[in-house]
Order: C-alpha cells, then sequence, then structure tokens
C-alpha cells in the first residue's frame, strides 16, 4: 500500500487528495448512519461519536500519507498564531455576542440544556476542528505544496486546490437532511474559510492554531443550538441564503493580507 500511496504522491497528487477525502467522508457518514439507526442520542451524542472516529480516521490517513510531521511542527506558537488569525477570533466573539443578544430577546428559547448536553457539543466541535483540519490542511494542503512547490505561486495553487476540495466536500450534507441550495451556499462559503484557514496555517505553521479556529467558529456557528436546543446544525444550514455568499467576500480580504507576497517569500526564506 505504501508504494500506491507513494505513487499517487508524486504522480497523481489530485486523485490523492480526492480519494482521501471520498474515504474520510464515506466512514464518517456511514458511521453516523449506523449509529443513528442502531442509538438514539440526545443532543449533541451522535455528532460526537461520528467526530472521535473521524479524529480517528484522520490519524490513520496522515500515518499513511507520512505527514506526521505537522504535529512536530512549533511554527508561531498558539498565542501569536491566534493573533494571525484574529480576524476569525473576531468574527466567532461577534457571531456569540449577537447570538446571546437575540436569545435574551426570544422569549420563545427555553432555559439551558443540561451541562452534559453542553459538554458534548463543545467536545464535538473540538472534534470537528482537529478531524477537518488534520485531513484538509495538514495532509491535503501540504500534499499539494509538496507537488506545487514551495513558492508563492506554488502556495497559492496549493490553497486554491485544497480550498475547493474542502468546500465542494460540504455539498454531502444534502445527505444529512440539508437542502440543496443551502449545501451549495454553504460550500462555497466553506471554499472561502478553507483559504483563509490555509493562509493562516501557512503563515502559522501550527496546525493547532486552525484546529481550534475551526472549531470556534463552529461552536459560534451554533451556540444557540449547542446550548439551547434551538436548532439543528441542518436546520441551520437550511436558513442559509443568497445573501450569505456576499460575507463570503469579506473572508477574502484577510487572504490576501496574509498572502502578500513579500510575506509569503519572508516565510519561504526562513524555511
Amino acid at each position: 500500500m505504501k508504494n500506491n500511496i507513494d505513487y499517487l504522491k508524486q504522480k497523481h497528487t489530485f486523485i490523492l487528495c480526492i480519494l482521501i477525502t471520498v474515504v474520510y467522508l464515506a466512514v464518517l457518514k456511514g458511521i453516523g448512519w449506523v449509529i443513528s439507526f442502531s442509538m438514539r442520542s440526545h443532543g449533541y451524542g451522535l455528532e460526537l461519536i461520528v467526530e472521535f472516529i473521524g479524529v480517528t480516521v484522520s490519524l490513520i490517513i496522515i500515518s499513511l500519507v507520512g505527514k506526521k510531521h505537522i504535529f512536530k511542527e512549533k511554527g508561531v506558537g498558539v498565542l501569536r498564531g491566534l493573533f494571525i488569525g484574529g480576524f476569525l477570533v473576531f468574527i466567532g466573539s461577534f457571531t456569540i455576542f449577537s447570538s446571546v443578544v437575540d436569545i435574551i430577546h426570544n422569549k420563545n428559547v427555553s432555559q439551558l440544556l443540561p451541562i452534559s448536553q453542553i459538554l458534548m457539543f463543545v467536545a464535538a466541535m473540538a472534534g470537528v476542528g482537529m478531524s477537518e483540519e488534520f485531513i484538509f490542511r495538514g495532509t491535503i494542503l501540504n500534499l499539494f505544496i509538496d507537488k506545487f512547490g514551495r513558492t508563492p505561486k506554488g502556495i497559492y495553487a496549493a490553497i486554491i486546490s485544497s480550498s475547493t476540495i474542502f468546500g465542494i466536500a460540504h455539498i454531502t450534507n444534502v445527505f444529512s437532511g440539508v437542502l440543496i441550495k443551502s449545501a451549495f451556499i454553504q460550500a462555497i462559503g466553506a471554499g472561502v474559510l478553507g483559504a483563509l484557514l490555509a493562509a493562516i496555517y501557512v503563515r502559522s505553521k501550527n496546525i493547532w492554531v486552525v484546529a481550534i479556529l475551526h472549531a470556534f467558529i463552529d461552536f459560534s456557528a451554533l451556540i444557540s443550538s449547542g446550548f439551547f436546543g434551538t436548532n439543528s446544525i441542518a436546520s441551520e444550514i437550511n436558513s442559509y441564503g443568497y445573501i450569505k455568499l456576499f460575507g463570503c467576500l469579506i473572508y477574502l480580504i484577510p487572504v490576501v493580507f496574509l498572502l502578500r507576497k513579500k510575506k509569503l517569500l519572508e516565510i519561504l526564506n526562513n524555511e
């Protein structure tokens, strides 16, 4: 198997990255489907189990493609990395604030869910952040960088390629009750978010920074569901309208700023 993987890495990187994505999603969707029929889970219990399996699968894939070194990268450190990703910290914090204000003024919202369900929600979001970042930034992005080279053009090409796959992967949410239109909108938004996370990873060289930021963004987007049970993940995504696509343009501003050629050359020359 190792020889086949090495061959794909060298000759057919796109095919390998697509296979990685298909295997990862197939396992998660399949396990989620089996569990949903075999047991009843309150709140985010099902998502927590699926994401725990997702982390396990991502670690196996990382080992198979020879990218375990990502866990040894210290980069700029977590705190400075979060500063580099300050745009997402701000967006997540603002989203939480807006959700809390909306909840306070919504008389139909019940009290907080039991602490056990809240903890499951928090753990599930952490699992999403780790498994998806291990796969899409730690593995797929690095495979594309190997293919295109450690030059500014190579980095740009790797980020566009990996983020496109990341966005398209979200269309599979139609199998989880998401409308086709909403899945399409989410896919575009995820692709742009993926580009920003990739830019932050390239600048910070720390996989834990993007895992934390990814988890925080998902946490902030679903906090009303995870803390008060007001919405499911599918219903939250189904509320997306085309106006949300304009918001994606804002995410491109920090991408361009973080990936300006002068800064990229500085980073590459110091490697």
